[in-house]
């Protein structure tokens, strides 16, 4: 890879219903290297199998005025990630007050570690902080650690340690980390 390929590793862009395949085809590939083995196999095979009519349909379903943010990186013109943002919810448990939430981060496994994820977090979360969310929440499976630790060097901490999911009859525990915004934000 060369250097101006490090320097810029992707174009992030807000996402439209035109992404939804390309958005579904880094989902099947990003869970297979990462949960497989993680999560059980028929709730996986189950997500892999609907996640391309999810992302259409969840185009086709949100307002005009949405809150809910889709962005994804292209390198070289392909997806290769995406992210999405919204008003935290409380799916897990009630968040904080004013807390907006990174409810996807995924990457093709071939960018991993190539800093496209660094660059798609930093628009997502720049984003909410200037949407005036405060805190930032984000839920993961504690078993992956790379995303765990993915989150804490972008100055994630681990708030909630040990929840739990069930997926398929089987728990599968989550947790959640919180980043504040930037004092300089504020100003």
């Amino acid at each position: 890879m060369g250097t101006a390929e490090r320097s810029v590793p992707a174009t992030v862009r807000p996402a439209t219903a035109v992404d939804a395949e390309a958005m579904g085809g880094v989902a099947v590939r990003s869970w297979e290297a990462t949960y497989r083995g993680m999560l059980p196999d028929a709730v996986l095979d189950e997500w892999q199998a609907t996640v391309t009519d999810g992302w259409v349909a969840a185009f086709a379903n949100q307002p005009p005025d949405t809150p809910w943010r889709p962005w994804v990186a292209e390198r070289d013109g392909r997806v290769v990630g995406y992210a999405t943002t919204t008003p935290a919810k409380d799916f897990f448990l009630p968040p904080p007050d004013g807390a907006g939430e990174l409810t996807n981060l995924y990457l093709d496994p071939a960018v991993i570690g190539t800093g496209v994820g660094h660059v798609l977090y930093r628009v997502a979360i720049d984003d909410l902080w200037a949407r005036d969310f405060d805190p930032l929440v984000v839920w993961a499976f504690r078993d992956n650690v790379r995303a765990v630790a993915f989150y804490e060097r972008m100055g994630c901490v681990v708030d909630v340690a040990d929840h739990v999911w069930e997926l398929g009859g089987v728990a599968c525990p989550i947790v959640r980390l919180v980043d504040h915004r930037p004092a300089a934000a504020e100003a």
